[in-house]
Parts: structure tokens; C-alpha cells; sequence
């Protein structure tokens, strides 16, 4: 769910004569993005249905083969750091704040 909150504004400048007055508008805006600050799901990994985790670290066959590793907490801790892909989840919550001057 989205959200927009927006303010118009008519500027006048220039003489009291009306061939010389000019008119600008100002609009004030602030608008919302996933304003429950929700985590979309892009994308998950076929073994787990997961979007965080595949599966490998907890599986009993690779466990000989991570713990064979010269550091094993390392392999985990890299390993952790290369699944957890940022892209399979949707942005957070994002606030903008601006104005439009049109003239």
C-alpha cells in the first residue's frame, strides 16, 4: 500500500497591473512507498521455498564437506553472506519529501 499527500499553491509576482502580474505554482508533496514497511517476496530457492536460505548449510549429505573447510565458521559465515541475495525481496519502506515549482 502506497501513500500520497500533495498541496498546491498559486504564487502571484510581478506589478498590480494584471498585463504584468505572472502566476507560478508550488506543489508540496510527500508520498509513501510499502508504507507498512511489508517484506515482499521476489524471489525464493527451489529446495526450501525460501528466500534467505537454500538449504545447504542444514543438509546432513555437505555437512562432511563444510566441516572439512579450514575454517569452518568462516565457510559458514561467507557462505551466509553470499545466499541471503538482497534482490529476492521487494524495497522497505521509502519516504519522499518534495516540491515542484512550475512556472
Amino acid at each position: 500500500m502506497d501513500l500520497q499527500l500533495d498541496r498546491n499553491f498559486e504564487l502571484e509576482f510581478g506589478g498590480d497591473d494584471e498585463d504584468k502580474k505572472k502566476v507560478a505554482y508550488l506543489n508540496v508533496y510527500c508520498r509513501v512507498t510499502n508504507m507498512f514497511n511489508f517484506q515482499n517476496v521476489l524471489n525464493v530457492y527451489r529446495a526450501t521455498g525460501n528466500a534467505s536460505d537454500d538449504g545447504y548449510l542444514a543438509a546432513s549429505q555437505y555437512q562432511t564437506s563444510i566441516q572439512t573447510q579450514l575454517d569452518e565458521q568462516s565457510f559458514r559465515d561467507y557462505y551466509l553472506l553470499k545466499v541471503q541475495n538482497p534482490f529476492n525481496l521487494g524495497l522497505p519502506r521509502t519516504i519522499r519529501i518534495g516540491v515542484k515549482f512550475d512556472f
